[in-house]
C-alpha cells in the first residue's frame, strides 16, 4: 500500500513532500534567526524514530527524508523564505491521498515543528510556562493555517510539554 501510494507522485511532487518537515523546521526554528542546537538534535531525533511511525505514507517520507538529510536542509536553508509558498504547493499535491492519510501527515509535520520550537529556550519566555517563544507560536499558528489544521485538534499538542512524549504517540508500539 506504501509504495502505491508513492509511486502515486511524479519525482517533482515528492521533492515538494519531502520539503515539508524541513520548511517547518526553519519557519519554527529560525522564527529566532538562531537555530539552536537542541533544536536541530529534536529534528534530527524525530527523523531517527521515522522508522517506527505507525502510518506507511509518514514512515515512507520521512525514512527517505532522512536519507538525504543534509541535501534537502541545504536546499531549504538556501531559500527559507519560499517556506509558506512551498508547504502550499505541497498541500495541493498531498491532495493526491485519501484526507485521513493527508491528515495525519500534516497533523505529524506540526508535531514536530512543535517539538523543535520545544526543544530549547527559556522557560520563562513567555511567563505561561512554556519554552516556546512569542515568535515559534506565531509561526507555528501560521504553519497550521497553511497546512489546514483545526486548532481544537492542534490544541492538545500545543498545551503538552514533553515533545518526546506528544511524537511518541504516533510511533507502533515497542
Amino acid at each position: 500500500m506504501m509504495d502505491s501510494q508513492i509511486t502515486m507522485f511524479s519525482v517533482e511532487e515528492l521533492g515538494s513532500i519531502y520539503m515539508v518537515p524541513f520548511w517547518v523546521f526553519y519557519q519554527v526554528a529560525g522564527a529566532d534567526s538562531v537555530f539552536d542546537e537542541q533544536e536541530t538534535e529534536a529534528f534530527q531525533s524525530m527523523l531517527d524514530t521515522a522508522p517506527k511511525l505507525r502510518d506507511d505514507f509518514a514512515r515512507a517520507i520521512f525514512s527517505n527524508m532522512n536519507a538525504s538529510f543534509i541535501d534537502i536542509l541545504h536546499k531549504a536553508k538556501n531559500n527559507p523564505t519560499r517556506a509558506y509558498e512551498g508547504l502550499r504547493e505541497a498541500m495541493d499535491v498531498l491532495d493526491k491521498l485519501p484526507p485521513d492519510i493527508t491528515a495525519e501527515f500534516k497533523t505529524l509535520v506540526f508535531v514536530m515543528g512543535w517539538s523543535v520550537a520545544a526543544a530549547s529556550g527559556d522557560f520563562s519566555d513567555t511567563g505561561s510556562g512554556s519554552n516556546i517563544s512569542e515568535d515559534e507560536i506565531d509561526n507555528l499558528v501560521v504553519v497550521a493555517e497553511v497546512l489546514g489544521l483545526s486548532f481544537p485538534k492542534l490544541q492538545k499538542v500545543i498545551t503538552s510539554s514533553d515533545g518526546d512524549k506528544v511524537w511518541n504517540s504516533f510511533l507502533k508500539a515497542a
